[in-house]
């Protein structure tokens, strides 16, 4: 097959998966809360999350009049792609703890999508007068803002706030408040995690919040609290006691060597002082001053409010590479303690059926980062793609759990074979070096069948219990617009070709303005924006190839939302896409397809698995952005 025909057929294939999707996928509303029993002095986390909407316009929440919300709504988003089937969400959690024992039912969430009505299932907790200890604060994190610092908490009681005759408000502020990044260590290898935590001290009264995240770029990030909550502690710093905010905590795994900062946080304080001699006069007021109702007794002359934004000093975290010495030839990043099994469903089946080979994979590291293991399939056996798994306990530092990869295969003639020994290989962190884990050979005894067809595709989408199921019509349906598309592509593609040739040596000159309305008019994909990963694709350069498609995309993107080339970033790219009305879909394939490049980019060793997918994907986004708004 040419070159050209290679990128018709990547084309099509990506005009046709939207296609599929907008036709196959229904928007389904979940509701869960997790743990399902707790203690009354526990917490519960109830996520409210739509599945595959290209739109929603509103979620409405239960009834929570039985909880306090510790925390929420929290807004939550993501995508993740397994085999090149992408599913994508958007919801908002609530951290809730019971004011009560017993058994509680939670129903009437409802939620607007696609512009239709959602009902949420309804979920129960059992709450006991003793803790279970399954307390659960695993939200997808972020840095969020703290509208109020004063929690239900025992503070210390410090008279810092007291200004007396004479003092300088703005000394005693850089004295008594300030932020601190704290981490367990500014030195790592790649993939090694690091724990980073922002703190607030103070000795002060005040409202904060926070109005600048720190960046982790060159990090995978997992946080380890909920967001919009603030742990509350008493600690001593340089012989004197704080109230002390902890506003983040995340575990850091890097993805490159080089010295890398992590950027400073910003918090706003509003701080309030109370002049000495109205102190003295009111001070039964006080705590109900600073329960924020304005004792009416003390006049406005007797306050002072002063507001100061404070900044954390940068970290610098130097990390080293992986000794390129006795690295093996199977190791693809994992960092850490891992054990490692390969398995298969059976050992004897028909040339009618289809096999299935586990790789289970447990320990504790770097594991969302790790990828499936190479397998050298013997001949007469076809493999496929696997489907991964996770069961990872991510609030662990490092991360622990259990990766499983399943990957399907098919044997079409009857006979013994035998899969060879698997190498899965990891970098030990306690031992300096390299481990190597190789599988027992399994053995397989293939019988002839009668001929049945062998579908090996066990992960066909299934319609939602509130969706409508497609049909045999619904098939025919697709099947033809399919032809369409493909016909269309290549007539279009003749007619480009042949209007090439002639206008080749006289190309017209449009004027400006024109243009500019032409432009404003339509938007035309071009017909060759990733040409050259594509060719590095066909070469099997996987190095080269993540490099291409990372500059091919961000210049189509560049291109496509009229963002200078220099400044363009991630965020640059969502929060712009976000404003041209883009949908959220293809905005949050677009931020998954960046994240992969980058970890590819970044990886000790990139894999070759991956390329025709993440080709295929950046075809995908190209192809939606192409189409007119609506």
């Amino acid at each position: 097959m040419s070159l050209q025909s290679k990128k018709m057929v990547s084309l099509f294939i990506g005009i046709l998966i939207i296609c599929q999707y907008h036709l196959i996928a229904q928007a389904v509303f979940k509701v869960s809360i997790t743990p399902e029993s707790i203690g009354k002095e526990e917490t519960a986390t109830l996520r409210l999350i739509i599945d595959n909407a290209r739109q929603v316009e509103q979620i409405t929440p239960p009834a929570l009049g039985d909880f306090d919300v510790i925390s929420g709504p929290n807004q939550e988003s993501g995508m993740e792609s397994i085999n090149g089937v992408t599913r994508q969400y958007i919801g908002i959690t609530y951290v809730l703890r019971p004011k009560s024992i017993g058994n509680f039912s939670i129903a009437g969430s409802k939620a607007i999508a696609d512009g239709k009505n959602l009902s949420g299932n309804s979920v129960t907790l059992n709450v006991t007068k003793n803790g279970s200890g399954k307390n659960s604060n695993n939200i997808p994190g972020g840095f969020g803002g703290l509208s109020n610092l004063f929690e239900p908490v025992a503070q210390s009681s410090f008279n810092d706030y007291i200004l007396k005759k004479g003092e300088n408000p703005k000394q005693k502020i850089n004295k008594n408040i300030f932020l601190k990044v704290i981490t367990n260590k500014t030195t790592c290898f790649i993939g090694e995690p690091i724990v980073v935590t922002y703190k607030l001290y103070t000795r002060l009264k005040s409202e904060s919040s926070v109005t600048k995240n720190p960046s982790f770029n060159g990090f995978s990030v997992i946080d380890l609290m909920a967001p919009g909550n603030t742990n509350y502690s008493i600690e001593q710093l340089n012989g004197r006691e704080y109230n002390v905010y902890t506003l983040r905590k995340s575990q850091l795994y890097p993805l490159q060597a080089g010295a890398v900062e992590l950027e400073s946080a910003e918090v706003d304080n509003a701080i309030h002082f109370i002049k000495e001699e109205y102190f003295n006069n009111q001070r039964n007021e006080i705590d109900e001053f600073f329960g924020n109702l304005i004792p009416t007794a003390i006049p406005p002359e007797g306050m002072l409010d002063e507001k100061i934004t404070l900044q954390s000093k940068p970290v610098t975290i130097n990390v080293k590479p992986l000794p390129e010495a006795d690295k093996p030839l199977s190791f693809k990043g994992a960092v850490g303690k891992f054990n490692f099994e390969a398995t298969v469903l059976k050992n004897n089946f028909t040339t009618d059926d289809a096999g299935k080979l586990t790789i289970t994979i447990t320990g504790e590291g770097n594991m969302s980062l790790i990828t499936a293991p190479e397998i050298i399939w013997p001949q007469g056996i076809e493999g496929y793609d696997p489907k991964t798994k996770d069961q990872l306990e991510k609030l662990t530092v490092p991360i622990s759990g259990k990766k499983i990869f399943e990957y399907t295969f098919t044997v079409p003639k009857e006979g013994s074979y035998k899969i060879p020994s698997i190498e899965f290989s990891y970098f030990n962190l306690a031992q300096g070096k390299y481990i190597k884990l190789n599988s027992t050979p399994l053995d397989l005894t293939i019988s002839k069948g009668v001929g049945k067809k062998v579908f090996t595709n066990d992960k066909l989408p299934k319609a939602p219990t509130d969706g409508i199921s497609l049909g045999l019509s619904a098939t025919i349906f697709i099947t033809s617009i399919s032809i369409a598309i493909l016909f269309s592509i290549l007539v279009f593609m003749w007619l480009r070709k042949n209007k090439k040739k002639v206008t080749q040596k006289t190309e017209p000159i449009i004027p400006s303005s024109i243009a500019s309305s032409l432009t404003e008019a339509t938007i035309v994909l071009p017909l060759e924006p990733f040409a050259l990963s594509e060719e590095k694709m066909i070469q099997g350069d996987s190095t080269e190839f993540y490099n291409a498609l990372n500059n091919e995309l961000r210049q189509f993107l560049a291109n496509t939302l009229q963002i200078p080339l220099e400044s363009v970033s991630k965020k640059t790219i969502i929060v712009e896409a976000d404003q041209q009305g883009i949908a959220i879909y293809t905005r949050l394939q677009i931020e998954q397809l960046l994240d992969d490049i980058e970890w590819q980019l970044y990886t000790p060793m990139a894999s070759g698995n991956s390329m025709e997918e993440m080709h295929k994907r950046a075809v995908e986004i190209a192809a939606a952005l192409s189409r007119p708004l609506s």
